[in-house]
């Protein structure tokens, strides 16, 4: 079964199962465009068209549903500062040969490596929530393990916590900034940065076998424009750094990374 009918078939479980009384249901849809790096660790960037889309489902019994193109979640919303949600994303997956949106062009840097199916990752999400600020720390893990490179590393496990707040509000318009960490398995930094025996002699690459340490490191801003309670607009810019082994891979050309994304988002 695909994995975009399994969430599909999971949601609609969670949905009837939920007491439809006392509940509010939502609809959003986005369209924007994006500039970020062909794959974690190129100094290449791409701009490609940006996707926005779910469903919510607000029980005051059962807490959050929400099935969207991010994946899907569960949280419960109590009267406390503390919120928990179980998450099921995606992990990407990666092309050896990237083909740049809107032209013919093409980048080879890693062929020979062989395509990175994208990996269905569960986890959690803990927050601490305040009126202007926001701890949270989120753990995701792989369902199951993959092949890739003729090897089977472990099963990918990442964790990352970080903290943002609002620094400026006028109007409709608000300003936010935040800042997060992540620690890797070498699981996981196998998977985005490793390079096999296997791989390495179909490339110019190195034989690189990372182990588990910090992944990577980040900042960013939101500027969010509310047009009124359906429509809103929002432009967000990222800077992160790759840390130890994760930007020691031969497959790194850049530490630095950065992204830049405007989305514009109307709810139902």
């Amino acid at each position: 079964m695909k994995r975009s009918l399994q969430q599909g078939v999971l949601f609609s479980g969670l949905l009837i199962c939920a007491p439809t009384h006392s509940a509010e249901l939502s609809v959003f849809a986005g369209l924007g465009v994006s500039a970020r790096p062909i794959y974690s660790g190129s100094n290449h960037t791409a701009v490609g068209p940006l996707l926005k889309a779910g469903v919510n489902l607000h029980s005051e019994n059962w807490g959050l549903f929400g099935l969207s193109t991010d994946g899907l979640i569960w949280g419960l919303t109590p009267d406390s500062p503390f919120s928990v949600s179980l998450l099921l994303t995606q992990d990407e997956a990666r092309k050896e040969v990237f083909n740049y949106p809107f032209s013919g062009r093409k980048n080879r840097d890693l062929q020979g490596m062989g395509n990175l199916s994208a990996a269905l990752m569960a986890g959690t999400d803990l927050r601490y929530q305040q009126e202007n600020w926001t701890l949270w720390l989120r753990l995701l893990t792989a369902t199951e393990k993959q092949r890739y490179g003729g090897e089977a590393p472990g099963r990918s496990l990442i964790v990352t916590s970080g903290a943002e707040t609002e620094l400026w509000r006028w109007q409709s318009a608000a300003l936010s900034v935040g800042a997060d960490i992540s620690w890797a398995n070498s699981g996981y930094q196998q998977r985005h940065y490793g390079v096999t025996a296997q791989q390495a002699q179909r490339t110019g690459f190195a034989v690189y076998s990372p182990s588990s340490g910090l992944q990577q490191g980040g900042l960013y801003a939101e500027v969010i424009w509310h047009f009124d309670k359906n429509l809103a607009a929002g432009l967000t810019s990222r800077a992160q750094y790759l840390f130890d082994e994760a930007g020691s891979s031969p497959l790194v050309n850049s530490r630095m990374q950065y992204t830049l994304s405007s989305l514009i988002q109307y709810t139902f």
